[in-house]
């Protein structure tokens, strides 16, 4: 009866969850087991769960959170390697991350010709990073303001804006940010920057989402950081 109920989980409840959404937390795959009449205890659940996650049933999305995508999603790396080059040589001590808004263009309705690159370094190393990139021909808006982000961020190739780190973002690797701060810094950025639409913001965060494996826990709790309501970012269940 055991394993009955674990292969109709695996088989039936988890491959249905994973058509209607890429993500689905432990709370609709509840709903979903007592909609099919399963009788699965919480504890049970969490134990198949555990071993659907082992045996690739489904994907890890963090803590609560999985998902019927597998691959990692990953951002090409080639549009930062100049700027992550140049910081390296010239502060190879520096803590940083950065992504850049070309990075986004596979999923974009609308092409960005020009990017903007974004740095998040240490607060109180923002203006001699400034200083250091503008002596090597960089363009630098050091953490602008919404009311002067019009004049001071004109894209272009070697167009940086630079910001302060957060201690919540995830970690970086190889010095670009990770999906999950990208993400969520893309809609902030949205508004304060005026990237893109807000509308088409919001719809490059579930495409890009939907098209490769994200830690959904650490992107809600760094959206809920950023003062972003998670159900306005993107409603899922």
């Amino acid at each position: 009866m055991t394993d009955s109920l674990k292969d109709r989980l695996f088989h039936e409840v988890l491959p249905a969850l994973g058509k209607d959404a890429a993500y689905f937390s432990f709370a609709r795959i509840k709903a979903a087991v007592a909609a099919k009449k399963l009788g699965i205890a919480d504890a049970t659940l969490k134990v198949y769960l555990n071993e659907a996650l082992r045996k690739r049933v489904v994907g890890d999305a963090g803590r609560g959170w999985y998902s019927r995508l597998s691959k990692p999603l990953a951002f090409d790396p080639r549009p930062l390697r100049k700027l992550i080059r140049a910081i390296t040589k010239a502060m190879p001590l520096l803590d940083f991350s950065a992504w850049s808004t070309v990075q986004l263009n596979p999923w974009m309705h609308h092409l960005l010709a020009q990017p903007v690159h974004l740095l998040y370094v240490p607060r109180e190393t923002l203006d001699d990073v400034g200083d250091t990139l503008r002596i090597q021909g960089w363009e630098v808006a050091v953490n602008p303001g919404i009311s002067e982000a019009s004049k001071a961020v004109v894209p272009g190739e070697k167009m940086v804006v630079l910001r302060p780190a957060h201690s919540k973002q995830s970690q970086p690797q190889d010095h670009q940010a990770a999906p999950e701060q990208v993400l969520v810094d893309l809609l902030v950025e949205t508004e304060a920057l005026g990237l893109m639409d807000t509308s088409e913001a919001k719809t490059v965060f579930v495409d890009v989402t939907n098209s490769g494996l994200v830690n959904i826990s650490e992107t809600k709790r760094f959206a809920e950081f950023r003062k972003l309501k998670w159900k306005e970012v993107w409603v899922i269940n």
